[in-house]
């Protein structure tokens, strides 16, 4: 067989597995960096002169997205054998699609367990997990891997991000241990929280086809459930987080939910990272957004006047004073959003400041009902949506002064980031992502313990600087917009950190 030979340049072969298709099934949250990881950094690694393959799992809702995407079919479809045992004997055939999508080679399997359902992980008449998940990803995991062999392609990096995908970093790390194309390869794995790990019944171990000596405490075993997250982090040469702050908090039971003691280990072994995710400069950008376009208030920080036009705009739109203070609320109504401190505090705030609120989000009947007694105690001054567009949604950011972001966790959201970029300072809670970006009065508000007193407090230091102090005000908003989230930036300290670092442990 012959194998591709290697650039003479520094340049990279990364191979990035994932189970997350949410940016192609058109999800509304525009602010979970995961939906757009893969997109975001592979583009990014192929700027930088590195060569990228992208291996997802075909699912029939997705093909009326990829034309939109500017994914776009090669023609070229093959077949691959997978074995599903561990004497190889029971094969499945699967085929893998090959797409280009700006020169990354894209790769999708498709299997009809796997891709020919109505819901993709979830099956919507219960809105739990499919029972058979973990068979469906093994066959993905293995698929993925054995598609390699097709092209051929020996990676210098196998880059996995997402919970059923991690199986593949444990059959990469085991399986194919003897393989000469993938033996080599750099084991990252990502994962954005330790919040909601995937635990299955014993009995589904054997689905994996491993030996039982990796049904242990030190591998997938978690008090007697088979936990393939854990599996992926102790497979992998290098495990990152979305966030150093989070990487801290999930060394303590409060955040770790049973791995700390695992993720301390890799730590001490210098095999877990914090890195901040990106954010896509061409979709958030005040001065070349074509929403701003439409109403003449495009801007940058050399042009912050013009920030006010979209302020006017969004104070007119909505019904509210333009000479207040615009709050606004993004996410779930939930306790981990922080909505109950927002609920408790702001009433006050209301009446004794000049003052707006737009909250934009959906909960449970309880929460809802009571941020519709907020809206109708301050008529004019708070604002409830359920929903909105982008376009919408970029009014609100543009046209506020402050978001809110009080949240009990974080680790994954980039509001603050995008927020930041449009010089809408961010009020957040110390934790997670929001803690590695925020600095307090200085290109933005942080306050720490989850608390009204000291959420109030903190609204109202907020308050007094913007109606007391315009300069300094002014100077935040600069310090913010100078902030670079992009992905090119990402992208260069996972080669230079992650992939190359990793690279040298393993010659």
């Amino acid at each position: 067989m012959l194998i591709k030979s290697k650039p003479l340049k520094e340049s990279l072969e990364t191979v990035i597995i994932s189970n997350y298709l949410d940016l192609f099934l058109g999800e509304k949250n525009f602010f979970r960096s995961p939906y757009y990881f893969v997109c975001g950094l592979s583009h990014a690694l192929k700027r930088g002169g590195h060569n990228v393959t992208v291996i997802l799992p075909w699912y029939r809702k997705i093909e009326e997205s990829l034309k939109k995407l500017g994914v776009s079919y090669t023609g070229k479809t093959e077949r691959v054998l997978v074995p599903l045992d561990k004497g190889g004997n029971e094969d499945k055939e699967v085929e893998a699609r090959f797409f280009d999508c700006g020169g990354i080679r894209m790769i999708f399997i498709y299997e009809p367990t796997l891709s020919d359902r109505d819901g993709f992980v979830l099956d919507p008449s219960t809105k739990f997990f499919f029972p058979d998940n973990l068979k469906r990803f093994v066959i993905f995991s293995k698929a993925s891997l054995e598609a390699l062999k097709v092209i051929p392609l020996r990676p210098d990096v196998i880059h996995v991000l997402g919970d059923w995908s991690s199986v593949a970093v444990v059959y990469a790390k085991i399986l194919f241990k003897y393989d000469n194309l993938i033996n080599k390869a750099r084991l990252v794995f990502t994962i954005p929280s330790l919040e909601d790990q995937i635990l299955l019944p014993p009995e589904q171990y054997s689905y994996l086809s491993l030996e039982w000596k990796y049904f242990s405490y030190e591998f997938l075993e978690f008090y007697g459930k088979v936990n393939i997250v854990k599996g992926g982090i102790v497979a992998s040469d290098i495990t990152t987080f979305l966030s150093e702050s989070y990487v801290e908090e999930v060394t303590k039971a409060d955040f770790g939910n049973g791995l700390e003691g695992v993720i301390i280990q890799k730590l001490n072994e210098g095999k877990i990272k914090g890195i901040l995710p990106g954010i896509d400069t061409e979709v958030w950008n005040p001065k070349s957004d074509k929403e701003l376009s439409k109403i003449g208030a495009n801007y940058d920080i050399a042009n912050l006047q013009n920030k006010a036009k979209a302020k006017k705009y969004l104070a007119s739109k909505y019904g509210l004073q333009q000479d207040s203070i615009i709050f606004f609320f993004y996410g779930d109504l939930t306790e981990k959003s922080g909505i109950s401190l927002v609920y408790e505090v702001f009433g006050e705030i209301l009446k004794n400041y000049q003052s707006s609120l737009i909250v934009v989000g959906r909960g449970d009947d309880f929460r809802e009902l009571s941020m519709s007694e907020l809206q109708d105690n301050f008529k004019k001054k708070v604002v409830w949506l359920k929903d909105c567009t982008l376009g919408d949604l970029k009014y609100i950011i543009s046209g506020s002064d402050v978001v809110l972001m009080p949240s009990m966790s974080e680790q994954d959201s980039i509001l603050h980031m995008v927020s930041m970029v449009y010089g809408t300072l961010p009020l957040v809670r110390g934790v997670g992502i929001l803690n590695d970006v925020v600095r307090d009065k200085i290109n933005g508000f942080k306050f720490y313990n989850y608390s009204p007193s000291e959420f109030l407090a903190k609204v109202k230091e907020v308050c007094d600087m913007y109606f007391k102090d315009p300069k300094r005000w002014n100077k935040l908003q600069k310090a913010a917009m100078k902030s670079d989230f992009s992905w090119d930036n990402v992208a260069k300290i996972y080669v230079e950190s992650v992939y190359k670092e990793t690279k040298e442990g393993k010659k």
